[in-house]
């Protein structure tokens, strides 16, 4: 669904006023249209101005009939704004099935609020509308505003089409100052503008015109590289006064150098500590590796925009005084503290997130959200997650991976790849000991050892409701009656966990009880429809989950069925299990592995990773069956 955009960076008012909506609008919509649609974009047309390096507006007009309460969110309104995007008009009007009006809104009516989020520290402000419940479908919504830019380092992308809407007529038109002009790029559409001038300026114009709706694949790329668009990017800019250029990575970078330059200041006495507390190490590796960690044990994020656009980092010295920073100011602290010992390292620019697309080599554009670090070694490069308090030295997590990085050097910016994703360095181990008495009830200590992106849900901390909560809800355990959950080593890197459960076998039949291989599900997760796939899929990391149960059985039962072992592989992982019976301790032995390779799965191989992890899915309905020995 198209949402009224929740970033300052996009977008404008027309000044229509509509008290009964216009007659063709209320035209029946083309089958063409309806098919597979929840609203669709009747009228659309935006404009984008930049009037000088530093200034310009969008202005936003769009009508939009909502089909049904799938879409029910294209009624309501939200728009981020900063000292860099004002919103300077607002209308909003919605009419019933029938076009007439039920409620309008200027920008006296929005509500305000100047902070958003836990942790966030921002000098913005959003401005949001909740439309009325609305009694029956369709509805149609009228939407005209205005975004004043004051200062100009993101130009707004056309966002041509989302799933679930379809496009009857939508217009792009941006118009820029010659000597300025801009680059754009398409995405997922073939759609070349229209292209004039006129008293000095360049106007570029896009057309759409009865695009079908497209239908929602769900874990796919992020939104702004799943659906049609058309980026555009400045050649020059000014923000907050700072010009720079942004027609290479290169020139790119030597702006974003220029914020820095006088944040790396940390006191003497406080380079004199870190120099002290690395004495002992023997390489330059070993010395980053413990500063890292002084960074993860006495310092923690905290989201701050404040400033050039949430550019600028905080100082070195207000990092190291206040124990907290954004990713801009920890990476810049990190790069402070390993500065003092001799070590160089470069922060880098990084579009994050587990299904973000690397950014394009060939198009120089701002669409970096996070910071992170790179030391560059004799052997090889060390990267940092600087926001994290659990990742392992050198580890950066999906987040970050399989990407490319713009590195802030001397000489400028400079793209390089961020390292591949390894399984391995996202492991779930568990050693589970069940104690089954007779009458089914029984206890189990579990032993987990997470590792990478499953040590970010640190429970051991938690209270204890939500430690069940995570227990069942997330690990899949049986409903404990009591528990008990400790830490055997830091920060989660270790856990025990001791269960008192009522009924432990899925169901008894007579004198013989059927468990399931594990007293958790080691994979729980469905995989959707696998039936015309178009978008690649992806899970939130590689991985490797082992398992090994032990069921002690109660004296006087028996085995009398175990399972067959189970090995399936395709592509991207593999899953295996065994069972086995030892009479002399009457227990029972269940070992499962299971491994994903690749956590990003091309559309054209989904089809197999659906049939494997849906017999994944279905061995741990398999059951280990016990009896009762003759004469007990």
């Amino acid at each position: 669904m198209k949402k009224i955009f929740t970033s300052c960076l996009a977008l404008f008012v027309f000044k229509f006023s509509y008290t009964q909506l216009p007659a063709g609008f209320l035209a029946p919509i083309p089958d063409t249209l309806k098919k597979n649609a929840h609203s669709v974009t009747r009228e659309e047309e935006t404009v984008f101005e930049i009037r000088a390096i530093d200034k310009g507006s969008c202005r936003i007009h769009r009508m939009i009939t909502v089909l049904d309460e799938t879409d029910k969110d294209e009624l309501d309104f939200e728009m981020h704004t900063d000292k860099f995007h004002l919103l300077d008009d607002v209308s909003v009007i919605i009419y019933n099935s029938t076009g007439e009006k039920i409620k309008n809104y200027n920008k006296k009516d929005l509500s305000v609020v100047t902070n958003i989020g836990e942790g966030l520290v921002s000098d913005g402000k959003v401005y949001y509308m909740q439309a009325p419940a609305v009694k029956s479908y369709p509805v149609h919504i009228q939407l005209d505003y205005e975004i004043k830019y004051n200062g100009l380092l993101h130009y707004p992308a056309y966002h041509v089409q989302v799933s679930g809407q379809s496009v009857e007529k939508s217009t792009f038109t941006a118009i820029v100052p010659a000597d300025l002009d801009l680059r754009y790029k398409e995405k997922n559409i073939k759609l070349a503008p229209e292209i004039t001038t006129d008293k000095g300026n360049k106007i570029y114009k896009w057309t759409v015109k009865n695009l079908p709706a497209i239908r929602y694949e769900p874990e796919s790329v992020s939104f702004e590289s799943r659906y049609p668009s058309v980026l555009l990017a400045p050649n020059r800019f000014s923000l907050d006064g700072n010009e720079g250029d942004m027609t290479s990575w290169e020139k790119f970078g030597e702006w974003y150098a220029s914020l820095t330059k006088k944040t790396m200041n940390l006191a003497p006495e406080r380079k004199l500590f870190f120099q002290e507390l690395v004495k002992a190490a023997p390489t330059d590796k070993e010395k980053a590796a413990i500063i890292y960690r002084y960074l993860q044990q006495n310092c923690r994020y905290v989201l701050i925009t404040l400033g050039i656009g949430g550019f600028k980092p905080f100082e070195a010295s207000f990092v190291d005084s206040k124990k907290y920073g954004d990713c801009k100011a920890l990476s810049n602290y990190v790069q402070a503290c390993l500065d003092a010992v001799g070590i160089k390292s470069y922060q880098a620019l990084i579009n994050a997130e587990y299904n973000k697309e690397p950014v394009d080599p060939s198009f120089p554009c701002n669409t970096f959200n996070h910071d992170i670090l790179c030391i560059p070694l004799q052997n090889d490069s060390v990267w940092l997650e600087c926001t994290s308090n659990t990742n392992e030295f050198g580890v950066l997590g999906s987040f970050t991976e399989n990407r490319n990085a713009l590195l802030i050097t001397e000489n400028g910016g400079k793209l390089v790849s961020t390292p591949k994703s390894i399984a391995a360095n996202n492991s779930f181990t568990t050693r589970t000991v069940v104690n089954l008495e007779e009458d089914g009830s029984g206890t189990a200590k579990v032993n987990i050892r997470p590792n990478g992106e499953y040590r970010k849900h640190f429970i051991a901390t938690a209270k204890k409701d939500d430690q069940k909560i995570y227990i069942v809800n997330e690990l899949g355990f049986i409903q404990p009656d009591d528990f008990s959950l400790t830490e055997k080593q830091k920060n989660g890197a270790e856990l025990m966990i001791d269960l008192t459960l009522e009924k432990i076998p899925s169901f008894t039949a007579g004198t013989k009880m059927f468990l399931s291989p594990r007293i958790y599900k080691l994979w729980d997760k469905t995989l959707p429809d696998a039936a015309n796939r178009k978008q690649d899929y992806y899970f939130y990391c590689p991985f490797i989950k082992e398992d090994s149960t032990i069921y002690h059985l109660p004296q006087g039962y028996t085995i009398d069925v175990l399972p067959e072992p189970k090995k399936v592989s395709f592509d991207y992982g593999k899953f295996n299990t065994s069972f086995s019976y030892d009479k002399d301790r009457n227990e029972v032995l269940s070992i499962a592995e299971l491994e994903l390779t690749n956590y990003h799965i091309l559309s054209a191989d989904f089809a197999k990773a659906k049939t494997f992890f849906d017999e994944v899915l279905a061995e741990y309905n398999t059951k280990i069956v016990i009896k009762k020995s003759a004469g007990n």
